[in-house]
């Protein structure tokens, strides 16, 4: 079966770690025909990514961008956009947020007496803005942290060890959670508007792991907006919701995208193709692709 991954990252996004020839060379040795590099609110890697396409590989632009729609925070994927100087301002502007949201985020985490080591968090990011997968990172190495109980889980055997960085991101910084910040990006229309008016299609990513209920309700209202289509096939959806977003996709005529959210390193359990359609949902799948190569 053709195999299409639309959701990935390369180095360019803060939280993931692969180049892009690298992660482009993974895709290809694991049969992927179709791709797009989705880094987080920036489309630095749009020209790398595509001058590695080829008679075999087909290469979409993508983005991925933090956006605020009716109070609640969401991921809007981009596909087969132009890059434009539109993309730049919008990662300026994520960079300014995320700074001065960084020292807030240091005072909460020592809230709960984890020792922080600010120069080996330095050292791991690069220079580039500590992403809270980082924290977690410099936060389980250091030995002063050992026995914390609050970390237990995230160290061999524990329940969240599996992908522990990012479960740690989730499970201190998600929503509602006791380092949860408040923050409003960019409305999704006006991100929406963006992508389009550069010639693409903006998609919504994984709503699985944004809301929990009446998922189709919350689509049917950003389809109002100006967003095209949906990530049905996404390691956040169950085969339950998956099939529910793909009816409902269907039925709107709206664009059916997978994706794997692949990170790397933060995400270990996630392999690129990992999107878990099937062959009869690639008829729309491949819609989604011909109108983004166009």
């Amino acid at each position: 079966m053709e195999k299409i991954d639309l959701h990935m990252h390369s180095n360019y996004s803060d939280d993931a770690d692969l180049p892009v020839d690298v992660l482009i060379a993974r895709c290809q040795k694991q049969g992927i025909s179709t791709l797009a590099v989705t880094d987080h609110n920036r489309a630095d890697s749009v020209a790398a990514a595509k001058a590695l396409a080829s008679s075999t590989l087909n290469v979409l632009s993508g983005i991925e961008i933090d956006c605020t729609f009716e109070g609640r925070n969401y991921h809007l994927l981009g596909y087969g956009f132009t890059p434009a100087e539109d993309f730049a301002a919008i990662y300026q502007n994520f960079s300014a947020i995320q700074r001065e949201l960084t020292p807030q985020k240091f005072e909460k985490l020592r809230e709960l007496n984890f020792y922080l080591d600010e120069q080996r968090l330095e050292q791991v990011c690069g220079g580039a803005i500590p992403q809270e997968e980082q924290m977690g990172e410099v936060i389980l190495e250091d030995e002063r942290n050992d026995g914390h109980p609050l970390l237990l889980p995230y160290r061999a055997g524990g329940a969240r060890a599996d992908m522990p960085l990012i479960n740690f991101y989730w499970d201190f910084f998600g929503p509602g959670k006791v380092c949860y910040m408040p923050v409003t990006y960019p409305a999704m229309s006006a991100m929406a508007e963006v992508i389009r008016d550069n010639g693409g299609i903006p998609i919504v990513a994984h709503i699985g792991a944004n809301v929990k209920q009446d998922h189709t309700q919350v689509i049917d209202k950003m389809l109002k907006v100006g967003v095209m289509g949906l990530e049905v096939f996404s390691s956040y959806h169950s085969p339950k919701l998956a099939d529910q977003l793909y009816d409902f996709a269907v039925e709107r005529s709206a664009f059916v995208s997978c994706g794997s959210d692949f990170h790397g390193r933060n995400k270990p359990k996630i392999e690129v193709g990992q999107c878990a359609y099937g062959p009869q949902h690639l008829t729309e799948i491949r819609r989604l692709v011909a109108a983004a190569s166009a």
